[in-house]
C-alpha cells in the first residue's frame, strides 16, 4: 500500500463504526463492475468449496458456544 493510502487508512480508523462502515460500502461501490464480479465470482465458488467439504464430513466442527469462546478471546466480548 502506498504511503498516501496508509494515511488514509489510519485516519479512516478514527471515523466510527459506522462511519467506516459507510465509507468501506462507498470505496466497493467505486470498484470496477468486472472486479466485483471477479470477487463474487470466487467466493461463490469458495462457498461451493466449503459445501462439498461438508457434505463429505471433512473439516473441523464447532459449536457456537466455542466460536464465541475464540472470538471472545480473540477480540474481547460482544458488547450491546
Amino acid at each position: 500500500m502506498s504511503h498516501a493510502a496508509e494515511q488514509l487508512y489510519e485516519s479512516a480508523l478514527g471515523l466510527s463504526e459506522q462511519e467506516r462502515a459507510e465509507l468501506a460500502d462507498r470505496l466497493w461501490r467505486s470498484i470496477d463492475g468486472d472486479t466485483q464480479k471477479e470477487v463474487a465470482a470466487a467466493w461463490a465458488a469458495e462457498i461451493k468449496r466449503r459445501i462439498e467439504a461438508a457434505e463429505r464430513g471433512e473439516g473441523q466442527w464447532l459449536t457456537e458456544d466455542e466460536v464465541n469462546k475464540r472470538l471472545d478471546a480473540k477480540y474481547g466480548p460482544l458488547q450491546d
